[in-house]
This record gives structure tokens, C-alpha cells and sequence, in this order.
């Protein structure tokens, strides 16, 4: 017997065959109920995500797929040295973001089904998380993008061994065109968009599962950088699944940080839009360019999950610019010695405009989502912040040596 159904989201109707993953009566999103009778952690995976697969939309667990994705680390910040801020420290996971934990239990899916092949829609962390799971399940990956994706990005999936396919068009577009022709085709589709895939979806769940057992106490606000919206939303369900089994009192509030020129859910939160339509209807057709490309959604496909989060849980949406985002890139750098990319260092710009705020108490847990690591994106940051060294001759480097010993003022 299986520890969970599949049933639809919009009419209750339970799928028995949830492939190509909407509901057979109205074609409405589909989600998960689990047996909470039997959820208990599994110690066999104490240091992985898969430790909570009794919440997860998995099979048979005794043929696993994985990289021990997950359990990653939760560190005091130094970098915000007057406030109680912990960094989640996603950088650890396999590729170096958070995207580990989805696509891990989307090509664990495809494999359970049969199908050979991966497909994603992405121009970063999604592609390279999918051509690692993909090459660990022996499935073929294919990544799909917009054209002009810089080769710096594409080259670590293709390095992986996956199939690179470029298109015309926006990502959003290219998100729309691809869920159509693969549920047409009947291609199993990995992109971490909840039309798309909702068994990934329940991934970045296991985040919040993390946190409760790291902090032992729910933290008042949990700050995440918000591209697609469904890493937001899913740390928000895994909070509502702790409070359903009695492991907690209370949830925390949720804030999503956004490029400043990609902020339809903030406008469509403080309009109070219940509505997609509505979103939709907001002028985001043609933002300008952001360096934050892995939040550059004009119309986020999770975008209403995500407001629904937010505004249940009593958060806010924070839009932040490039330069505040690599300002905070370098000051996490120089001061938690956490390299990440600048679509992260959003992340640590929506905490400081936080901090500075009067919604913060003194003391206030904060928890700042580090999703992405630096090391892939340096041609990005290096172009933004030049490289700067010193030459000196041989027979000065031992003063020049001596001087960089001094204390700092």
C-alpha cells in the first residue's frame, strides 16, 4: 500500500494514472495526501533529504536515486552580527543550489515510470540539477532555453551530458510552449513549475523539515529569493504539514525577495489579487535586464501559490536591485565566507531591508534562504566587479607580506 494518493487540486478527485500530471475529470494541478499515520524519519538517510520520504511522492524507496542531496547546514550569520539571522546553506547540496532537492524527486519519478528522458525548461541551476540526476538514473537530460543564455551557465550541463536545445522567446514563453508540447507528446517534463512537474514540487518541502529539527523552535520569518515561486510556497506547505502532525504550535511568516523591476507579486499581494488573470494583466511584459536572472520571472509560474503564502502566513514580498544584490553578494562573502551568486545575494538584501523595517522585533529568528552557489555564476560577478590584484617585485614582497599581516582598521 502506498504512504500517499494523488488527487486533484481544483475538483478532490483522486488520479489513479496522475501521467502527464493533471487531473483526468478537469484537468486541474495536482497534489499529494500522505498517510500521517506512518510518518516517521527514516535514519537510514540521516544525512540526506530522504530522510522524510514518507512525505514525499516516492515509490519504491529501496531503489533510491540520489546524491545525498539535502541536510545541508545552518550557520549563524556574522555578516548580521546585531540580529539573530541563520543562513541555510543550499550551497552544499550536489550542483550548489536548492534545485537538488526538486529534481531529485522529479527524476526519481521519471525513472518509476519509465520514462527515458528528463526534460527541463532553464537557463541555470534547474538544467545542471537535472543532467546530474538524470546521469545518476542513466536517463537521457535534455534543457531547453531562450537563445542568448550565456555559454558560462549552459557549459556545466552540457559538461553532464545533457542535450542543449535553444529557442527564441522569453523564459516564461518558453515555459508555456514546453509544458503543451510535452503533454502532448507525453514527454516527462522536470521543470520546477507545478504545472510542469507536481512531483518536484514537494521537494524543497523537506527545508522546512530541516529547519524545525536544526532550530528545534519555529523561527518568525523565513527570507527567500523568489524566481518561479514554488521554492517559497513549498517550504510553506512543509510548515503546514509539521503543524497538521503536531510538531509545531505555530509557522513563521514568509517573505519572497524579487528583482525591483520583477515585482508583480508584490504589486498583486499589496492590491490583494486572488486571481492569476488578474496578475496577468499587470504591465511586466518587457522589464528591463537583471543580472538576477534565476529570479527574472515577469509573471512567475508558481506566482499565486506563492502570494497565497505569503499573505497566509502574515509575510511580505521585498524587491530589491542589482547593485543592493552585490553590495550584499561581497558583504556575505567578506563576512560568513559564503560565496554565492547574485540572485542569492538578493536574498541577504531583502534581510538587511528587513532588519531595517519595523516588523522585526529584537528577537526575531530570521532564516535567509542561501540557494545558489557563486562558484557558477563568477563570470557574471567578475564582469559587475573587476577583478583587482597587485604586482610587486620580488624583493618587495616580503614588506608587502609583513603590511597584509597588520590588523584591520
Amino acid at each position: 500500500m502506498s504512504h500517499y494518493e494523488t488527487y486533484c487540486l481544483n475538483c478532490g478527485e483522486v488520479q489513479l494514472d496522475p501521467y502527464p500530471f493533471v487531473c483526468a475529470v478537469c484537468g486541474g494541478l495536482l497534489g499529494f495526501r500522505y498517510d500521517d499515520a506512518s510518518v516517521r524519519w527514516d535514519e537510514r538517510f540521516a544525512r540526506s533529504m530522504w530522510r522524510y520520504w514518507r512525505l514525499l511522492p516516492v515509490g519504491n524507496i529501496d531503489d533510491l536515486v540520489h546524491l545525498d542531496e539535502g541536510g545541508t547546514s545552518l550557520l549563524p550569520s556574522r555578516t548580521f552580527a546585531d540580529a539573530r539571522v541563520w543562513l541555510k546553506d543550499e550551497t552544499r547540496n550536489p550542483t550548489g543550489s536548492h534545485k537538488d532537492r526538486p529534481l531529485s524527486v522529479a527524476v526519481n519519478n521519471a525513472r518509476a515510470i519509465g520514462a527515458p528522458t528528463s526534460f527541463v525548461v532553464s537557463t541555470g541551476s534547474t538544467g545542471i540539477s537535472n543532467a546530474a540526476f538524470a546521469a545518476r538514473a542513466g536517463l537521457r537530460s535534455v534543457v531547453i532555453m531562450p537563445t542568448g543564455t550565456p555559454d558560462e551557465r549552459v557549459y556545466p550541463m552540457f559538461a553532464l551530458g545533457s542535450d542543449i536545445v535553444r529557442i527564441e522567446g522569453a523564459i516564461d514563453e518558453v515555459i508555456d510552449d514546453v509544458i503543451r508540447l510535452c503533454r502532448s507528446a507525453g514527454l516527462y517534463l522536470s521543470s520546477t513549475s507545478h504545472s510542469s512537474n507536481p512531483y518536484q514540487a514537494e521537494g524543497c518541502k523537506t527545508i522546512a523539515y530541516e529547519l524545525q529539527e536544526q532550530l528545534g523552535s519555529v523561527p518568525e520569518w523565513i527570507v527567500v529569493p523568489v524566481g518561479g515561486g514554488g521554492t517559497l510556497s513549498a517550504i510553506w506547505r512543509g510548515y503546514q504539514d509539521l503543524l497538521r502532525l503536531g510538531h509545531i504550535s505555530q509557522t513563521p511568516k514568509m517573505v519572497g525577495v524579487l528583482p525591483e523591476h520583477y515585482n508583480a507579486l508584490e504589486v498583486a499581494f499589496v492590491r490583494g489579487f486572488t486571481d492569476w488573470e488578474s496578475v496577468l494583466d499587470l504591465p511586466y511584459d518587457n522589464p528591463p535586464p537583471s543580472i538576477l536572472v534565476k529570479l527574472a520571472h515577469s509573471y512567475p509560474p508558481d506566482g499565486m501559490e506563492a502570494i497565497e503564502a505569503v499573505r497566509a502566513s502574515g509575510g511580505h514580498f521585498i524587491p530589491v536591485s542589482d547593485v543592493e544584490s552585490l553590495a550584499a553578494q561581497t558583504e556575505l562573502a567578506h563576512g560568513d565566507g559564503l560565496y554565492v551568486e547574485p540572485s542569492t545575494g538578493a536574498c541577504v538584501a531583502g534581510v538587511k531591508k528587513l532588519l531595517s523595517g519595523s516588523l522585526v522585533r529584537g528577537d526575531d529568528t530570521i532564516i535567509a534562504l542561501i540557494s545558489g552557489s557563486g562558484f557558477r555564476e563568477t563570470f557574471v560577478t567578475a564582469e559587475m566587479r573587476p577583478l583587482r590584484s597587485q604586482v610587486v617585485a620580488a624583493d618587495q614582497l616580503g614588506e608587502v607580506l609583513i603590511a597584509a599581516n597588520r590588523p584591520a582598521d
